[in-house]
């Protein structure tokens, strides 16, 4: 088991100095690294996903594809429908929370940023005290994966491509 943990700031900044304290937790803790990704909306509502990056191979942490997935939660702003097949109905077939869901959508708002990992080692207390630590009073958001809804992630983790189409680069690379 596992969770999803989001902090949502007012702007770009802390989040970025939050991705970068929890990266140093990972790293004083031992345990093995788990994707954190910034995620930033511009004034024009523009996302852009950040992911971290690993300084021994200068790759996404993980391969990167946790830390996509988790950027996913903040493209899709549109009404969520009980019945749709976009990717907040995807998220909710894998057994994510809908109400966790709804508070993502809504919480990252224009020029505003938010940083986000998937939790297991480190444990959600340890994360979560540790964001309330720093400044920049984020707004927390956590749900609990089960087995299933972990192993329904995955598969949609698998469904990523390792290079963008048209670029014959692996995405992460340099």
């Amino acid at each position: 088991m596992s969770d999803l943990i989001i902090a949502v700031y007012r702007s770009p900044p802390p989040a970025f100095h939050a991705g970068e304290s929890l990266a140093r937790l990972q790293q004083a803790a031992g345990t093995e690294p788990e994707d954190i990704v910034v995620v930033t909306r511009d004034t024009s509502g523009r996302v852009t996903i950040n992911q971290s990056i690993s300084l021994a191979t200068g790759e996404p942490q993980a391969g990167g594809r946790w830390g996509a997935l988790l950027g996913l939660l903040f493209l899709d702003q549109r009404k969520q429908q009980a019945t749709g097949n976009g990717i907040g109905a995807q998220f909710r077939a894998a057994g994510l929370d809908d109400r966790f869901l709804q508070d993502v959508a809504r919480g990252l708002q224009n020029d505003g940023a938010a940083v986000a990992m998937r939790v297991r080692l480190l444990g959600k207390d340890r994360v979560i005290d540790a964001l309330q630590g720093l400044n920049g009073s984020p707004k927390i958001l956590w749900t609990r994966l089960s087995p299933e809804a972990e192993a329904a992630l995955v598969d949609m983790q698998m469904q990523i491509p390792e290079t963008v189409p048209g670029n014959p680069a692996a995405i992460g690379e340099p």
